[in-house]
């Protein structure tokens, strides 16, 4: 059963992008919809367990909101510049590695040489897998500057992480506070990018329901923390990346078929790679 709910946020956020695709909209109206679906999923989580956090892990969750803003804006613009399909495995990397050494080295959470060394041949087998997929003999020079911006906006998502580190109160009790900063960010990008009345924003109220999909992956990911550990849970989630890469594939139809074999390969490599630096 603890895996079958840890399977859950995997689900959610690998059908997440392909909503916000269907869904249409800018990526500043997919991006305020989002934070808007969060946030009112996270206050009726809040209203039915009434969580009371103290002053300074309010800001701490608030701060990690706001940065989760930022590696969505870059997210969300690259799927519509490169595709879902080719930024999965990007961002799933630039994610887990940045993760895993602040986890590592920032919070010491690797200890010695050997871990060291399985971390950064962890990293290898990551990047590996990414190349594989994304067949990166053929990028082009505008997908080059896509994934740039990609991988300096996934500073935000290492925020997002990093955060909640220094809280003393964990799983859904910060949920609502960090979907308020979600939201707070979130219009402020949306107000100065898109220039429009929130209220009279038709595609941007239509990804709402993005969002409430997202906001059950979250909030099921924190329940799973507390249930299968912080290395089986990201471990877990991270299947997302072969969910949303494969159905946008399928379904949106981003790359030929004769693809499809080489890209599950790669993401196949991916996934051992990050089940292999979540271990250490």
């Amino acid at each position: 059963m603890n895996i079958l709910i840890g399977l859950i946020p995997a689900l959610c956020w690998g059908l997440y992008p392909i909503c916000l695709t269907k869904m249409g909209g800018s990526y500043f109206q997919q991006l305020f919809g989002t934070s808007v679906g969060i946030l009112i999923f996270a206050s009726f989580v809040q209203l039915i367990f009434k969580y009371s956090i103290s002053t300074t892990d309010f800001l701490l969750y608030f701060i990690s909101g706001v940065c989760w803003s930022i590696g969505q804006t870059g997210q969300i613009w690259c799927f519509k510049k490169v595709s879902v399909s080719a930024v999965m495995p990007i961002t799933t990397a630039f994610q887990t590695i940045g993760n895993s050494l602040i986890g590592g080295w920032l919070f010491k959470e690797w200890s010695g040489v050997l871990d060291n060394l399985l971390g950064l041949g962890a990293l290898i087998i990551i990047l590996l897998g990414v190349f594989i997929a994304n067949g990166f003999v053929k990028i082009q020079h505008k997908d080059l500057v896509a994934y740039f911006i990609l991988f300096l906006t996934t500073v935000g998502y290492w925020g997002y992480s990093g955060f909640p580190h220094y809280c003393s109160a964990g799983g859904l009790m910060g949920f609502f506070p960090q979907a308020m900063g979600m939201m707070i960010g979130s219009s402020v990008i949306y107000l100065i990018g898109h220039k429009k009345a929130i209220g009279d924003d038709r595609l941007g109220i239509r990804n709402i329901s993005s969002g409430i999909l997202f906001g059950g992956a979250a909030s099921t990911y924190l329940v799973s923390l507390g249930l299968n550990g912080l290395v089986n849970a990201f471990a877990l989630t991270q299947l997302n990346v072969v969910i949303a890469t494969m159905t946008a594939m399928l379904i949106l139809k981003e790359k030929p078929k004769k693809q499809i074999m080489s890209t599950l390969i790669g993401l196949i490599i991916l996934i051992l790679g990050v089940f292999m630096m979540v271990k250490i």
